[in-house]
């Protein structure tokens, strides 16, 4: 009678290992973060039909009042220009700016005008006006009248920074004008000038002659619109109007910035 063999003993197969021989390791997983927005909470109850007056009702509003110690006083006093803060230019040809009482709008062209202008009168009162000298003279044409007006202006244009002299019949030479003006524009200031004096100051005193022509120079050396000015060329332009004597018009009586209070903006947007 044959025996019977025991049934061959299997091995347990070993644990699965990594590489190099080390056992498996599995991260755990990681809790998540409290949440910081608590959304259990009930929804709101509308009142069925309009609200009144065709607006929301104030207590679905939940923006909140602006905190009234933060609206500046309603006063606005032109020191406030000393602290503006420049922040960027539209269309290259206005700043924007902000201070404590709102938001500030500058016409960069009339804010430098303005300076020049000021700028003008003073070394005129002073007798030290700055003037460039040009490597060849500018010689113009005149007409009859604008010949008569020359002689008549031709000093008080030399101590406005001008260089002229007569050049033949109704001829005149420019061997030097105002700093700040470009080649292109002295001939045109020139004309500019002998028009007004024709036009406009024949019957004002001599006073009101200079503070013309300081506008005119003023004007055309002033930067001009459409220009860009980086953040420190706006300080500057800001900070140096903020010192002359009349900073909110140009010589000429345009404005020169618009303000919108804090008031005026909170208004606006539903806030007081």
């Amino acid at each position: 009678m044959a025996t019977s063999e025991p049934p061959p003993t299997v091995s347990p197969e070993p644990p699965a290992t990594g590489e190099g021989g080390s056992p498996p390791f599995t991260l755990r997983p990681v809790p998540a973060p409290i949440a910081r927005l608590d959304f259990s909470a009930p929804a709101l109850e509308v009142a069925p039909g309009p609200p009144p007056s065709g607006k929301l009702s104030r207590r679905l509003d939940l923006h909140g009042e602006f905190p009234p110690e933060a609206i500046p006083a309603p006063e606005m006093s032109l020191s406030v220009l000393s602290e503006l803060r420049p922040l960027g230019q539209i269309h290259e040809s206005f700043i924007i700016a902000a201070g404590r009482d709102g938001l500030w709008i500058i016409d960069q062209h009339v804010a430098h005008e303005r300076i020049l202008f000021e700028k003008v009168l003073r070394q005129q009162a002073e007798n030290r006006v700055e003037r460039q000298q040009l490597l060849m003279p500018i010689v113009l044409d005149l007409t009859a009248a604008q010949q008569i007006e020359y002689a008549r202006i031709a000093d008080e244009m030399n101590r406005s920074g001008f260089d002229t002299e007569p050049f033949g019949n109704r001829t005149i030479a420019v061997k030097a004008a105002p700093a700040g003006i470009g080649p292109g524009d002295i001939e045109r200031l020139v004309y500019e000038i002998l028009e007004i004096a024709e036009g406009e100051l024949r019957r004002v005193s001599l006073d009101d002659l200079r503070r013309g022509m300081a506008a005119t120079i003023a004007c055309r050396a002033a930067i001009k619109v459409n220009m860009r000015l980086d953040q420190s060329k706006m300080e500057w332009l800001l900070h140096t109007l903020a010192a002359t004597d009349c900073p909110m018009s140009c010589p000429h009586g345009r404005p020169i910035a618009l303000r919108y209070s804090m008031r005026e903006i909170l208004r606006s947007f539903h806030r007081i």
